[in-house]
């Protein structure tokens, strides 16, 4: 399973199953679902946000063709049941 995701799913479930971008980079930078390094941690090479962002924002949109979380409106997301599962698993 790959560690971004099931990260950025779990910081979806934190808050209850619907997250803005914003508030998964807050989730993430608490630290409890991933360990973010300095590399992370830079800026990023694609714009004026951090390399984890980007890492991120990917990950969603595969989680979200996979059905894992349906996006809502532009940086708002939900938690699937197929995506809860899959947290459930690991």
């Amino acid at each position: 399973m790959n560690v971004w995701e099931i990260a950025t799913l779990r910081s979806v479930n934190a808050r209850g199953g619907r997250a803005t971008n914003q508030e998964i980079y807050s989730e993430l930078e608490s630290g409890k679902f991933i360990t973010l390094t300095e590399r992370d941690l830079r800026k990023s090479v694609h714009g004026d946000y951090l390399a984890y962002q980007d890492q991120v924002r990917s990950h969603l949109s595969n989680l979200t063709q996979a059905g894992d979380v349906q996006r809502v409106t532009r940086g708002n997301y939900v938690l699937t049941k197929r995506g809860r599962r899959r947290i459930e698993r690991k």
